[in-house]
């Protein structure tokens, strides 16, 4: 999961949401545990989310079918792809409308920005600019995002091409997805009862 799966998942609380923004950013147990107690919640939800998502079987079988030039790479470029199912069936998952919902992300990262990192706040800014959550299942937003991603990354990779596994898989893609959402919904919504 992807940026806005990981805020939805994290449900209305604002540190939830915001420690799902975190939870890219904060390394190491120590740095969690230093941070207040929501915060750390949304990290540790984060965290739980992603290892869920990586080993749902539905996603390890999409994982595979993507082929060996994409193995390394597959769950960075499908957990975007996600983001992009998720605001094409938005009215599915969510009652607030997605504008709504994104203006509210926004504000969040814009009234909080001295408690978020550097990286992520030049991220916010760069989001609310470009309407990023309401366009994740944009072809040229996707497209932006994976060059942003295939930059940032050391060394040579097909994260640039992110957009071309869409084109191949996009039917299982979105089965994957519909597979893997209100599984998840369920068990964040239990971490967060009992944590």
């Amino acid at each position: 999961m992807n940026h806005l799966a990981h805020v939805v998942l994290a449900g209305p609380d604002p540190d939830d949401r915001l420690g799902a923004f975190l939870g890219d950013h904060v390394k190491g147990i120590a740095a969690v545990n230093a941070l207040p107690p929501g915060l750390a919640r949304g990290v540790r939800l984060h965290r739980k989310i992603d290892a869920w998502s990586d080993n749902h079987p539905a996603v390890v079988a999409l994982r595979a079918r993507t082929g060996p030039e994409w193995r390394r790479y597959s769950g960075v470029i499908l957990d975007v792809l996600f983001d992009a199912m998720l605001v094409r069936g938005w009215k599915t998952w969510h009652t607030v409308p997605l504008t709504d919902f994104a203006r509210g992300i926004d504000d969040l990262l814009a009234e909080r920005r001295d408690e978020i990192p550097p990286q992520l706040a030049r991220f916010a800014a760069w989001a609310a600019r470009v309407n990023l959550w309401t366009r994740y299942d944009d072809r040229e937003m996707l497209e932006q995002i994976f060059a942003g991603l295939a930059r940032r990354h050391a060394r040579p990779s097909p994260l640039q091409a992110g957009p071309m596994l869409l084109d191949r898989l996009e039917p299982e893609i979105e089965r994957t997805f519909e597979e893997l959402f209100p599984w998840l919904r369920r068990r964040a919504a239990a971490f967060l009862e009992k944590d």
